[in-house]
């Protein structure tokens, strides 16, 4: 699938610092100053105590697929179909589900598969986050 399909996202201040570090292949999530809960999307407020004093938190090594839809509908005329699109959440972040593409064959994904995370280029060359299967190389 060609990464430049689709809408380029808007950056708010909310998730400026997301898009900043998926530009660096790194993915950020947001963490509460005041109880520490980890939250995705960003949305500058804490979903477990609704402070607003967050802080990116930068999110590593594998997760695992909670979810995922294989999609066989081109929505666009670029769009390569079938593609995958899972949910992963991440064993040192509870509460955190990440969505984007899985990169492989469709029929190798599995739901508790391990991923790693990794980022391809999106519409206005913005980096989107999207997974292989651990082991496989980003």
């Amino acid at each position: 699938m060609d990464g430049a399909v689709g809408i380029p996202p808007a950056v708010t201040e909310e998730t400026e610092a997301f898009w900043s570090a998926a530009a660096e292949g790194r993915l950020v999530v947001e963490g509460c100053e005041s109880c520490g809960a980890e939250s995705f999307p960003p949305r500058g407020m804490c979903r477990s105590c609704h402070g607003r004093a967050m802080r990116p938190v930068e999110v590593t090594g594998r997760g695992r697929v909670y979810s995922y839809t294989v999609n066989y509908q081109r929505w666009l005329p670029e769009l390569e179909v079938p593609y995958v699109i899972v949910l992963v959440e991440f064993p040192d972040h509870p509460g955190v589900r990440v969505m984007g593409r899985l990169r492989g064959a469709p029929e190798d994904v599995a739901i508790d598969m391990e991923v790693e995370i990794g980022f391809e280029p999106g519409p206005g060359g913005f980096a989107i986050p999207s997974f292989v299967a651990a082991g496989e190389g980003t």
